[in-house]
């Protein structure tokens, strides 16, 4: 698929559902890596403020999958298999980033590497690193 094509296609799947309540959005899209943001505000805030793990373990797992299936044929899109996430600080900033890499882009299976910042202004601060697995799959006509 173009990547032109797969960008609005993903763009879509962005625009609906956990992704679009949080406000996930396209930062930079290319074959095999993928960055997403997301401003944080109150709705997404765990108990002490910071960004909720949960949101930032979906951003690092939506932009992964966008990254993989970047690198599939037209057919192709894919599912997270496995997900392994290290926190490393509080999310928090007026914007988190999740940069996601394929390490791995076999037919089957792929492996990316999926790291969110917090940035404020040029300052940014790594709070997260995850590992994911995705299965390759066919997309039903």
């Amino acid at each position: 698929m173009a990547n032109q094509n797969l960008q609005e296609l993903f763009q879509k799947i962005t625009d609906k559902g956990f992704t679009k309540a949080s406000g996930f959005k396209i930062r930079d899209f290319q074959e095999g890596k993928v960055t997403l943001e997301v401003t944080p505000k109150e709705e997404l805030a765990q108990f002490l403020g910071y960004v909720h793990a949960g949101v930032v373990t979906g951003l690092a797992d939506h932009a992964a999958g966008a990254a993989y299936a970047s690198v599939l044929s037209d057919s192709r899109s894919c599912m997270t298999i496995e997900l392994k996430i290290n926190f490393m600080k509080p999310a928090q900033g007026e914007m988190l980033a999740a940069e996601a890499t394929v390490i791995s882009a076999g037919n089957t299976i792929g492996v990316v590497q999926s790291n969110v910042y917090g940035e404020t202004g040029d300052v940014r601060s790594l709070c997260a690193t995850a590992l994911i697995t995705l299965r390759a799959v066919t997309i039903k006509a």
